[in-house]
């Protein structure tokens, strides 16, 4: 499929180097006791459903970044048997509605979250997108399910001022989020085929040289966003909530990526560590293939 752009003052310039940052060790929230939440609110939105759940007030939430996860504990009482990883799509506080947060499902396994409906979860859950401290160009590449985070973070991003482009990928187009909402928010969305990818992307890193490349989605996908923007701030979301099994909290080891660092290697998993992690980490550093996972 070739890539379908719809941009919007693309920009001629160039803001790189604010978007520098160091990477420190530290980890993410980490897992607190479970969380009643409370089905309150649902709306299509293309193949998906968003849906809104009311949960207790904690100070987690206040600092709550797009790039974190919520599990659902295993219940075999509902025959869930394996915990279910979802993207945190959403964060609101308000003092007379109290606490809400958006997530997306399909609109199969939403039927069983009807509104009035309460589900067990934790979160929020691990280290997401540190946002620039100034005005930069920025991309972002995500696909199928998980641009659920996106237009959060899309918002953020232009509250800082920076200009922000939408790349797209998937293997199903129906499986796609539905592009609209980031229309209207995005300086630009580029839909394209996952194989197109590399080629969609190369063309949108040549016109608008961003400073900070973000990236979601499973870990072939992230990697090749690694590999095609090196030399740029790269940040990515290197666990994959649609994977058939992985838990999110540290203790299945499915998100685990071998790192190569001199003059050795280390394996890091990115649940514990991430999920947001640099891009490098999925490159070996001489020769830029791809580390084994």
């Amino acid at each position: 499929m070739a890539a379908q752009a719809d941009r919007r003052g693309v920009p001629h310039r160039s803001r790189r180097g604010a978007a520098r940052e160091t990477w420190t060790s530290e980890t993410g929230t980490t897992a607190g006791p479970e969380l009643s939440a409370l089905v309150s609110a649902a709306r299509p939105e293309g193949g998906y459903d968003v849906l809104t759940l009311s949960v207790p007030a904690r100070p987690s939430w206040a600092g709550a970044r797009p790039g974190q996860l919520l599990v659902l504990p295993a219940d075999p009482a509902r025959g869930a048997v394996l915990p279910r990883v979802l993207w945190l799509a959403g964060v609101q506080g308000d003092p007379l509605h109290g606490t809400t947060i958006q997530v997306i499902l399909s609109e199969e396994e939403a039927r069983g979250w009807p509104v009035g409906s309460t589900v067990r979860l934790l979160g929020p859950l691990g280290r997401g997108f540190a946002l620039p401290a100034q005005p930069v160009d920025v991309v972002i590449v995500s696909h199928e399910e998980s641009a659920a985070p996106v237009s959060w973070l899309v918002a953020l991003l232009r509250e800082r001022g920076c200009l922000v482009h939408v790349l797209l990928p998937a293997d199903d187009a129906d499986r796609r989020l539905d592009p609209g909402p980031l229309r209207r928010h995005a300086t630009g969305v580029v839909l394209t085929s996952t194989e197109d990818l590399p080629a969609a992307l190369g063309s949108l890193l040549g016109t608008v040289d961003p400073a900070l490349v973000l990236a979601l989605g499973p870990t072939h996908v992230v990697r090749t966003v690694a590999e095609q923007s090196r030399g740029r701030v790269v940040r990515v979301a290197a666990v994959d909530p649609g994977a058939p099994v992985v838990c999110g909290t540290g203790v299945c080891g499915v998100c685990d990526l071998e790192v190569a660092d001199d003059p050795g290697s280390r394996r890091v998993r990115p649940c514990v560590e991430g999920p947001v992690v640099p891009g490098e980490w999925l490159l070996t550093p001489r020769t830029g293939v791809p580390g084994a996972s």
